[in-house]
């Protein structure tokens, strides 16, 4: 009699066991999405960042082009100064287009400038995903072990490093995309201004 207890109680501890198996593989399921999840939005938040990059250099260039013209211009006025057979209506345009530059130059300087916040954003963005991924790794590293070791403990570390990198992927989505609405609203506001004194000029 003692025997058949015995066997039976080994037969319910291992049948425990397999079901612990399966809760840690079906964790180690779910943490390998979330990787797969941050790798995807660090990957969006890159390519985006890489955009506003591009975007930023082109905005420069008008402002070198802007600057130039306004140095062109700049010359020209001075050099009509001590001259006194130019007439009047041709000073009077050098001097409209001493203004127009040098609105264009500031225009286009602030336009520039405006997408330092929105890659600093996607920046940022990228870390915080970067942070998420890290955790999410940890946790399936733990849950193997979990495996492994037949650990109860080490699948509730898992489950706790999952939990953490969910947090970070939350945290990081509501400020990022906070952040970049902000930024995207500021770009289009000097870049408004840009194109109005452009259209103003021509």
């Amino acid at each position: 009699m003692t025997k058949v207890l015995e066997h039976a109680e080994h037969t319910q501890h291992a049948g425990h066991s397999g079901d612990i198996g399966k809760f840690i593989g079906l964790t180690m399921a779910v943490i390998g999405v979330l990787v797969a999840i941050c790798g995807a939005l660090i990957g969006g938040a890159r390519n985006e960042m890489t955009r506003a990059m591009i975007l930023q250099t082109q905005a420069t260039s008008d402002a070198a082009s802007a600057s130039t013209k306004y140095r062109i211009v700049l010359v020209n006025v001075e050099n009509l100064r001590g001259a006194s057979a130019i007439p009047q209506p041709v000073r009077e345009r050098f001097v409209r287009l001493y203004a127009d530059y040098a609105e264009e130059r500031q225009t286009s300087a602030e336009r520039a400038s405006s997408y330092a916040p929105l890659i600093d954003a996607f920046f940022e963005a990228t870390e915080g995903y970067e942070v998420a991924q890290l955790l999410a790794e940890i946790g399936i590293i733990t849950a193997s072990l979990a495996v492994l070791l037949s650990n109860r403990p080490a699948w509730y570390v898992a489950i706790v490093f999952g939990l953490m990198s969910v947090g970070q992927i939350g945290r990081t989505y509501l400020s990022s995309s906070s952040a970049v609405h902000k930024a995207e609203a500021f770009i289009h506001v000097k870049d408004s201004a840009y194109r109005e004194v452009r259209r103003a000029h021509s």
